[in-house]
């Protein structure tokens, strides 16, 4: 049986490459003119399906001589196709980070979906023509699972694979606290510090300033205050290179004498951990936390739960995007049997497998 379908393939690929050569005309070499040939085709009247619903498609097929044709049949494999997002929105616009994942997986091998007894009356002098209808199971629509109200744990892991979460979260530390992107992510790490309901046991574990949090406003304001900057110069600072390569930031008192070479810049009053200083690059003030308290911050910020980092407190939704599609790879073919009633499938046409997508 292989062997009888390659050998076919081949030659209808030989008369595909050289049909509109005028030099030679292979054709005489694999039959005569006028031969029938053995042939399997169809169309599908939608490559869209809803459903629960069934596909419509038009079949032909041509058994070779000395073949009985005894049905048709449609399989079809079924694929799915994930995308899954999530926005971190705790630390504002200045991080708005978002982590995407897709995958395509075949959820089942090719199976008949379908099957047509053959109908002599199909005959139409040359090949058999029918049309048929192939249901798709309504298991098979899609899911949109965005922006839900409620969080859903079970759900999430259902849908997002192992480790989505936990590299997330390694990604948003290392944007806010590592020494490397730190200093573009100190707005949004101010505004977790702000936002976030910790605790003073979880500031005093870390060394930070235990506050007052006992006021309307959770303590919000008491929490700005502490994390302040000024333009009041209580230093100055010059830039030496380090081994690495990397800038050094020298400070020293305001009654510190330069040597020569040290060009000195403002230092201004502002939280320990926050150094504030005059910037000769940009031409202004910024300010950046310091080396030193960064992994105590990354330590601070790791209590909070993955869901709350993607918790959008404007909209009260939770910054979720999966969608999740199915799609059929589907394909015709027609069986016959010989004289001894051994079943063969018939010759299958290259343009067989029709992908159908399940709405």
């Amino acid at each position: 049986m292989k062997k009888y379908i390659t050998k076919a393939l081949a030659a209808g690929v030989m008369v595909t490459l050289f049909a509109g050569c005028h030099n030679h005309d292979l054709i005489p070499d694999i039959a005569e003119v006028g031969q029938e040939v053995p042939t399997v085709y169809w169309e599908v009247g939608s490559t869209v399906c809803k459903a629960g619903e069934s596909f419509s498609f038009q079949g032909k097929y041509h058994n070779p001589a000395g073949r009985t044709p005894l049905r048709s049949e449609v399989w079809y494999q079924v694929v799915r196709d994930d995308n899954a997002a999530v926005t971190a929105k705790l630390g504002g616009a200045s991080l708005n980070y978002t982590q995407t994942v897709s995958s395509t997986d075949t959820m089942r091998s090719y199976q008949c979906a379908a099957v047509f007894p053959h109908n002599p009356a199909n005959w139409d002098g040359h090949q058999n023509i029918f049309s048929g209808t192939v249901p798709v199971s309504r298991t098979l629509t899609p899911v949109i699972w965005a922006d839900p109200s409620e969080w859903d744990e079970a759900r999430f892991n259902t849908y997002y694979p192992e480790g989505f979460k936990e590299e997330f979260l390694n990604k948003v530390y290392d944007y806010l606290t590592s020494e490397a992107s730190a200093d573009s992510y100190y707005n949004a790490l101010r505004n977790v510090y702000l936002n976030y309901n910790f605790t003073n046991e979880q500031f005093a574990a870390v060394g930070l300033p235990e506050i007052d949090l006992t006021g309307d406003d959770g303590g919000a304001g008491v929490k700005s205050d502490t994390w302040f900057s000024t333009e009041e110069q209580v230093g100055v600072y010059f830039i030496t290179v380090g081994a690495d390569g990397k800038a050094v930031y020298n400070e020293r008192p305001m009654d510190y004498t330069p040597a020569e070479g040290e060009v000195l810049y403002p230092v201004y009053k502002s939280s320990e951990w926050v150094f504030c200083r005059y910037d000769d690059n940009s031409g202004s003030i910024v300010s950046t936390v310091r080396p030193e308290w960064l992994p105590k911050f990354r330590q601070l910020i790791s209590v909070i739960p993955f869901q709350d980092w993607i918790f959008d407190s404007a909209n009260n939704v939770y910054k979720i995007d999966f969608g999740r599609k199915y799609s059929l790879n589907a394909r015709f073919q027609s069986v016959d049997s010989d004289a001894s009633g051994r079943e063969y499938v018939g010759v299958v046409s290259p343009t067989e497998v029709k992908t159908i997508y399940i709405n």
